[in-house]
């Protein structure tokens, strides 16, 4: 099995998704990253010529911690993926083509369209415009990169299953891909706000518990029903997991009328 995960930025996946992929490799699937933006603005230290540099030798440094092999880099500056002139928009939409039909991926996955980052937003939205010119398209699994509350600016991002994912024997893994990029986690601690966000989902969504786990990450999956067999093999690759579509606190009304 073949995947494609896009990021806009080259530390989003292992924020997002790190164990989720680590699950995935160890399974025999194939992944290949695509980085959107250059990075380039994100320190306020580093000059943004140097600082494209510095992300591409940490960005290789997670590769290969993570088991990932290919990559493609579009190199569109970082913060502008959203504010593309129609030449840009023109090439970008032509390299995602190309990428996505020289990969023949069975999955596809990209940033929500909620993700508060402009950068992410427009992630999405061109990865899921040049994914529906194909036919059939992969079938495509979303993640979210931090939990920002956009309350403005908020977009629908519709999924058909919501799954959260016990990474417990994978967060030594995941910690150290994200703090292979260390020109961001020395401005941010993202290790640290990633370790406590991963704990706060197992703990809101009863992990403990209901599968088991101490740490989780959530992911959703558009459309499973046309893509079966390969949602077959993902949840295969992911456990423990469970569905959380839909989320209750206490009693159902079922449970009240009963």
């Amino acid at each position: 099995m073949n995947a494609l995960c896009f990021q806009p930025h080259n530390d989003d996946c292992a924020i997002a998704i790190g164990g989720v992929l680590q699950k995935m490799v160890r399974h025999g699937w194939e992944i290949t990253y695509v980085y959107v933006t250059d990075g380039c603005h994100g320190s306020d230290t580093i000059t943004p010529a140097r600082l494209v540099e510095v992300r591409k030798k940490e960005a290789e440094k997670e590769r290969r911690l993570l088991g990932v092999g290919r990559f493609f880099d579009l190199g569109v500056e970082d913060g502008t993926a959203e504010k593309l002139s129609s030449i840009q928009r023109k090439w970008v939409n032509e390299q995602l083509e190309s990428i996505l039909l020289d990969a023949k991926a069975d999955l596809i996955l990209c940033p929500s369209r909620a993700d508060m980052h402009p950068d992410h937003r427009a992630t999405h939205d061109l990865v899921l415009a040049a994914v529906e010119k194909l036919q059939p398209h992969p079938l495509i699994v979303k993640y979210f990169v931090w939990l920002f509350p956009d309350f403005y600016r908020k977009l629908p991002d519709p999924v058909d299953q919501v799954l959260m994912v016990g990474v417990d024997r994978e967060m030594t893994g995941k910690m150290a891909a994200i703090r292979a990029h260390q020109s961001q986690v020395s401005r941010g601690s993202f290790d640290s706000m990633v370790q406590v966000l991963n704990a706060y989902l197992a703990y809101a969504f009863r992990a403990p518990v209901v599968i088991g786990s101490r740490y989780v990450e959530v992911i959703g999956v558009y459309q499973p029903h046309l893509h079966r067999r390969v949602t077959s093999e993902l949840l295969r690759a992911v456990e423990p997991c469970t569905d959380i579509t839909t989320m209750l606190h206490g009693r159902t009304s079922q449970d009240i009328r009963a």
